[in-house]
């Protein structure tokens, strides 16, 4: 069967906070020249913000670029950041540390990400902008040189009334002289095109790390709007670099969380089982005391910030946002970056809209003027808190507040996270988290709204022979049995002949399992349309 084409001018693969910048500013420039353009923004989410999550503490700067009357014309909740602490956890105590500002909290929002893009998705359709959601991206079209021209996508079938059907879709073909990539961290195709065309070469391997997050309905005598909290320390162990946050939005909300950077060693380690934990503190029982989960859910941000900066454009393309690794590694914010980098790709194209060679020059020099000033100035962060805690957190002090930024130094990672492991050693019975505040991981999938529908084709390939697999196990202990946050692997069968099972309907799309297995032998590809998480306020 021939595949159906449809031509664009431009496509936008991933309706996040990168792409919904390039797509509004690049249909306002267009509308502004009174040109007819027709841009194309797919995502593989059910509806906008299905598959958005972030912690989120926003800077402005971004969205005030981009739209200087949002506050009024896009609804959304934002909370002003008024207080922010920092902590220190032992297993019974919380220790208050100074925080020396090192993340420039002032001016910041508590924004609700989700309801955000939401809002920016009606006013790129407003704008012209053909929105897909629940097409998933599934494969690059290569034109006779090479060259990307556009993508497949496929979805699977519905009626009338929008439920899904029995048979997947053939694909369609959608073709474009420029094709933006921003379908977040560790995105499907970006990682295909980075590989392809070898964006990364000579650069530092990327860096990762996993937040998992949970939204409380608390007692509003609880609640502090405004005041940002973030912890370190327990139940984290030294060489597991990471920490929590607590957000206090409106009364009787929380937005909790923790951040586990997926460079630690020990290969039980288990980022869910470590949050659940985490909630067990006595200074954390007593905030959520009478409260009650309301959403959950998990996804991995990218934090090898300049040194594994891929290059940003290639023959056919653009890469905008999370998928080129825009977050500032020193204030742990994104939002802003990947909007201000979607401002440069929409300028770019709008110059050279049918020539990608002028496009990625003009856009790295966009770049270079919106955006990496504060990648550089953040450059040696996170590096240095992979030094150990307390060197690192005065390094960092050191480097954000005294030089800002200017040392005469760059550090750089040289491992890529799946490297860093080390054999699995004999560990001591884990005691259990118990209490009102631990959810298990079915709670935490309802709480996702994950749906996959049964009898869909496998998105998760796992290419070990079964002698890789008993070597797997006696080596490593099978790690993905911990660090996947949604429980899709586990083993089966007889001790002396295990099999790996799979459990994909459950996958919670946050791509730890692509990142963290040490012989990269699990390949994952996005679902059908639709499926994954169904995130409201996240």
């Amino acid at each position: 069967m021939n595949q159906e084409e449809l031509t664009f001018d431009v496509i936008v693969v991933g309706a996040g906070p990168a792409g919904l910048a390039t797509a509004i500013h690049l249909a306002e420039l267009f509308r502004r020249q009174g040109q007819e353009r027709t841009i194309c923004l797919l995502d593989k989410g059910a509806y906008p913000g299905a598959h958005i999550l972030s912690g989120a503490v926003m800077d402005p700067k971004g969205l005030d670029l981009l739209l200087p009357d949002w506050r009024h014309t896009i609804p959304t909740d934002t909370t002003p950041v008024t207080q922010e602490h920092l902590f220190f956890l032992s297993r019974t105590k919380a220790h208050a540390l100074p925080h020396c500002n090192v993340m420039r909290n002032q001016g910041c929002l508590i924004v609700r990400l989700g309801p955000l893009c939401q809002g920016l998705s009606r006013r790129a359709e407003d704008l012209g902008v053909q929105i897909f959601h629940g097409f998933p991206a599934v494969e690059p079209v290569w034109d006779h040189h090479g060259n990307l021209q556009g993508v497949v996508t496929a979805d699977v079938g519905r009626n009338a009334q929008g439920v899904p059907g029995k048979h997947f879709q053939p694909g369609v073909r959608l073709l474009a002289p420029i094709t933006v990539i921003a379908e977040g961290a560790r995105g499907h195709l970006a990682t295909r095109l980075i590989r392809h065309f070898q964006l990364d070469r000579h650069r530092a391997p990327q860096q990762y790390a996993l937040g998992l997050k949970e939204i409380w309905e608390i007692e509003p005598h609880q609640s502090k709007p405004g005041s940002i909290l973030h912890t370190l320390g327990w139940p984290l162990a030294p060489d597991c670099p990471g920490g929590g946050f607590l957000y206090h939005v409106r009364p009787g909300r929380l937005d909790l969380g923790l951040v586990v950077h997926l460079s630690y060693r020990n290969p039980q380690t288990d980022p869910f089982r470590l949050l659940q934990c985490w909630k067990t503190h006595p200074w954390l029982r007593a905030i959520l005391a009478g409260g009650r989960p309301l959403e959950a859910g998990a996804r991995v941000l990218v934090t090898g910030g300049l040194q594994a900066l891929p290059n940003t454009s290639f023959p056919g393309g653009l890469l905008v946002g999370d998928a080129a690794g825009l977050l500032d590694g020193a204030r742990m914010k994104g939002i802003h970056q990947a909007l201000l980098s979607g401002i440069a790709a929409a300028r770019a194209i709008h110059a050279f809209p049918t020539d990608w060679r002028q496009s990625g020059l003009l856009y790295g020099r966009e770049l270079e003027s919106l955006v990496l000033p504060d990648l550089w100035r953040a450059r040696n962060v996170q590096p240095g808190l992979g030094r150990g805690l307390w060197l690192g957190m005065a390094h960092g002090f050191f480097d954000q507040k005294i030089v800002r930024g200017r040392a005469l130094w760059t550090w750089r990672h040289h491992l890529a996270d799946r490297a860093k492991l080390r054999n699995a050693r004999p560990m001591p019975p884990q005691p259990p988290c118990q209490g009102d505040t631990v959810l298990d991981r079915d709670r935490f999938l309802f709480l996702a709204g994950v749906r996959h529908r049964e009898g869909q084709p496998g998105h998760i390939q796992v290419t070990r022979s079964p002698d890789a697999l008993a070597h797997h196990i006696r080596q490593f202990d099978a790690p993905e049995r911990y660090y996947c946050p949604a429980g899709v692997f586990s083993l089966t069968g007889a001790s002396h002949a295990p099999t790996m099972r799979l459990s994909p309907h459950r996958c919670l799309h946050c791509q730890t399992c692509s990142i963290k297995d040490p012989d990269d032998a699990i390949l994952w590809s996005p679902p059908e349309g639709g499926s994954g998480p169904q995130y409201r306020t996240m």
